[in-house]
């Protein structure tokens, strides 16, 4: 490419007639239309290509101003000397200079024009190459202008069809067509100049706005149509009011009633006028009870229709009581089948391999494994909660085993059976000598745990300072050993214990509540014995299996009411204690069966006191008849065990009792006979209480 650089000096500077006279002369000198096309114009760094007559004059070169021309071969002296002189000074010919400032003000007045129009225009040459597009055309293209000159326009612009006018010379008027992400319609027509085609323009206006509108208005008009189908469908009666009050608006149920019960067509004449008035100015909905001439009631709402917060009117309806009261009827049975369902699945859950020695098939029993199962799949904390001796570290080593740490190590740490002055070190492990003593480095419990599972028993016993130190190692997962200042990375999961009210313990001051949140990511808490006494003979059995193995015992058989002591004695030390009995009892018991009198007094104590032991599952006639009478609360729960085992909801047991609902399932909780519900009403009349 070759660059030679003249000087305009013509006084109106670069203007149309010169631009017009200096592309003829390259034109002589180059003498094919190819290699002119190929030859740009530069000024002040912006390039130009020759044949871009408009774009040119645009440049605004003035007089004393050098302009560039780039060529693909070399001027001989003689043509350099010729295109000179096409830019020199043309003297004092006043009419020829103010000729030339008329068409130069023409020609920038119609370039601000075709630049600042709201429409794109794109311009071709009769080789359908782009010579011409304003700003509205190179926005809609999404390309900037020098992108697109002299380019093909069938190149750049999709589906411009001016190949197609160059080619036919035929108009097209109003054709949509997709630009880019837009929707344009477009004009195309071919430039003729003494009845020869040498261009084409194309005029394109973005209509996307019109299309969306046009979309959106078709969707509104379906959306109208569906509204009106489902309000005139529905059994409830709508309609909608203007700001007045007048109906504007009534769904046939609606039409029907006002017919039947001369119903006033204004809302004011229904509900009174301070009633419209609050709805009105205070824009709040109002509902009632109305009952008409005919006995038809119904439950009215009324809702403000506010738009731009301007009160335009109101949605009325009434819905017919009856049919709420059945729907209300039908949701409490369904809901109560749904628990019944729920329950009885709940016996027949299938619960990893890990909680198997873990014995009751009561319903709080499988809720608290149902829990313990789904957790044991991830690596949350987990605080358990309970009385002592109901299990909690056989339900935290139960988890530790069904998740992904099994095989890892499983470290226990009793926090309340540790001295305070060595609990720091048998925790975090400490280096060789900490303090006096410390003759070797030893790990602490945490390392030991590491990729497995640590169990912080009885963590209420924890002092505050201890508290603050384990919240570290639960947040950082890391620690430093006593006496070490070596961060060592943990990766443990944490399963915490405790027999104590950890909320009240925050309260007064004696645990952190950080660290509490941070334990109480899933709480798992496990009911006493006592309320769960269905898994007594369950428990029974398994001990006596249990024993008569460790300790060579052949022990098969209970004395008559020996079970039915057990369930009726409180176990204030839960499993443990029944354990503990158990062991004592196949320990020293000969012969094959457990008996009543081999039981401590303080357990059979009270049932032989009311000589109750022995009997099983008394009718209603034999307990009115019996000596002496037991308390109110034995009759009840007798009744309502009665009831439970006839009907399989609390919406049946309290219509057969003649009480509430509400009554009848606190009831059934209070004295746990939810294992009892409909027991006769599924066919079988099953003994053994599942709770």
């Amino acid at each position: 490419m070759y660059r030679y650089e003249f000087k305009v000096m013509k006084k109106n500077g670069l203007h149309v007639r010169v631009v017009a006279t200096l592309i003829a002369k390259l034109q002589s000198i180059v003498q094919t239309h190819d290699k002119l096309k190929t030859i740009m114009l530069e000024y002040r760094e912006q390039k130009v290509p020759i044949t871009h007559f408009i774009n040119i004059v645009s440049l605004k070169i003035k007089q004393g101003e050098s302009i560039y021309i780039h060529l693909d071969e070399p001027l001989l002296p003689k043509d350099q000397t010729e295109i000179a002189k096409v830019l020199q000074n043309d003297g004092n010919n006043r009419i020829e200079q103010e000729a030339d400032r008329l068409l130069m003000e023409s020609s920038l007045t119609f370039d601000v024009i075709l630049q600042h129009i709201p429409s794109g225009i794109l311009l071709v040459n009769k080789e359908n190459r782009i010579t011409y597009v304003n700003r509205e055309a190179s926005r809609l293209l999404e390309m900037p202008e020098n992108a697109l000159i002299n380019n093909k326009a069938n190149e750049v612009v999709p589906h411009s069809r001016l190949d197609v006018i160059l080619r036919t010379g035929k108009i097209e008027i109003a054709k949509r067509q997709k630009l880019r992400n837009k929707t344009v319609m477009t004009n195309r027509a071919p430039i003729i100049f003494e009845r020869e085609i040498i261009g084409a323009i194309a005029l394109f206006q973005d209509i996307s706005h019109v299309v969306a509108l046009s979309k959106e208005l078709h969707e509104v008009k379906q959306l109208q149509k569906r509204l009106e189908l489902v309000l005139r469908s529905v059994n409830d009666l709508i309609g909608l009011t203007d700001e007045s009050g007048k109906f504007i608006f009534l769904n046939p149920a609606f039409i029907r009633l006002i017919e039947e019960e001369k119903v006033s067509n204004n809302v004011i004449g229904i509900i009174g006028m301070d009633i419209w008035k609050k709805i009105k100015e205070k824009h709040t909905p109002h509902a009632q009870i109305l009952t008409f001439n005919k006995d038809n009631a119904y439950i009215l709402r009324i809702n403000p229709t506010i738009v731009d917060r301007k009160f335009i009117g109101t949605v009325f309806t009434l819905s017919p009581i009856d049919d709420m009261k059945f729907l209300l009827e039908q949701l409490h049975t369904e809901k109560e089948r749904t628990l019944y369902l729920e329950k009885e699945l709940s016996k027949h859950q299938i619960f990893d391999k890990a909680f198997n020695r873990l014995i009751g098939e009561s319903a709080t029993f499988k809720e608290t494994l149902s829990l313990a199962n789904k957790v044991a799949k991830t690596d949350a904390t987990v605080l358990i909660t309970g009385e002592s001796g109901t299990g909690k570290e056989l339900v935290a080593k139960a988890i530790h085993e069904a998740s992904k740490r099994n095989g890892k190590p499983f470290i226990r740490v009793n926090c309340a059976a540790i001295p305070p002055q060595l609990i720091e070190s048998e925790l975090f492990g400490h280096e060789k000598g900490a303090f006096t003593g410390a003759l070797n480095t030893r790990k602490g419990k945490f390392e030991l745990a590491n990729h497995g599972t640590i169990f912080l028993d009885e963590i209420g016993d924890l002092n505050i300072d201890l508290q603050a130190k384990i919240l570290r190692v639960i947040q950082e997962r890391e620690l430093e050993r006593v006496g070490g200042y070596e961060t060592i990375p943990l990766d443990v999961r944490i399963i915490a214990a405790t027999h104590q009210n950890l909320e009240e313990m925050v309260e007064r001051g004696a645990f952190r509540e950080d660290l509490y949140y941070r334990l109480n990511v899933v709480p798992i808490h496990l009911p006493p014995l006592r309320r769960r006494k269905s898994d007594i003979p369950l428990l029974v059995d398994y001990f006596r299996m249990l024993f008569n193995e460790r300790l060579g015992k052949n022990i098969n058989k209970y004395e008559n009411g020996f079970i039915e002591i057990l369930m009726n004695y409180s176990w204030p030390g839960n499993i443990r204690e029944l354990q503990n009995i158990m062991e004592r009892l196949i320990t020293l018991v000969d012969g094959d069966t457990l008996l009543i009198e081999n039981l401590p007094n303080y357990i059979k104590k009270p049932l032989i006191a009311s000589g109750h032991f022995g009997q099983s599952q008394n009718t209603l006639d034999e307990l009115l008849t019996e000596q002496p009478l037991r308390t109110m609360a034995e009759y009840e729960r007798l009744i309502y065990e009665h009831a439970a085992r006839l009907y399989p909801s609390f919406n049946q047991i309290a219509k057969a009792l003649g009480v509430t609902h509400k009554t009848a399932a606190a009831k059934i909780r209070k004295y746990q006979l939810e294992g009892f519900l409909g027991k006769k009403y599924q066919g079988s009349d099953n003994k053994s209480q599942t709770i």
